[in-house]
């Protein structure tokens, strides 16, 4: 496993990119310095002090063990019913969202939520605008790009 601290001037470089491919603002400090690790090939976890996320490729991926990263993404809430799908890797469809925000355009980030302790279980990309998902009565409305228990979860367990 490689790990590696970026220099300050390649640190902003990788905040300005994350901030533009996700359209979030971290709003760090100019001397945040990112840590990175890389379990295994073409895929890295990057770290600003308690920010955590999960680079494959030119993407970003928010860690789910990062509650800082969480906040900066709109919430959905789905019921105890699509729990089960959703930690296999199943796409949240419209029935299971008890709770949704109107995240914007297609392929914006989505934290999803478990109803009755609210805790982050998945994150997904949109597949839909927001007011549309609204007016949905069935469908897919995110894809599952991340959740408790898939591949990125154990492999941090090994950082």
């Amino acid at each position: 496993m490689k790990k590696w601290v970026l220099s300050r001037r390649d640190s902003l470089a990788l905040i300005s990119s994350i901030e533009s491919i996700l359209g979030i603002s971290l709003t760090l400090p100019r001397s945040a310095q990112a840590s990175c690790e890389e379990p295994e090939e073409g895929m890295a976890f990057v770290h600003f002090d308690e920010i955590a996320f999960i680079r494959t490729g030119s993407s970003f991926i928010p860690f789910l063990g990062s509650s800082a990263a969480l906040s900066l993404f709109p919430t959905a809430v789905v019921d105890e019913g699509a729990i089960r799908y959703l930690l296999n890797g199943a796409d949240v469809m419209r029935p299971g969202l008890k709770v949704l925000p109107d995240w914007g355009e297609v392929g914006r980030t989505v934290v999803v939520k478990e109803e009755k302790k609210g805790r982050a279980i998945a994150v997904g990309a949109s597949l839909v605008k927001g007011e549309e998902a609204i007016r949905m009565s069935k469908g897919p409305c995110l894809r599952n790009l991340h959740y408790v228990g898939d591949r990125y979860w154990n492999l941090f367990k090994m950082v």
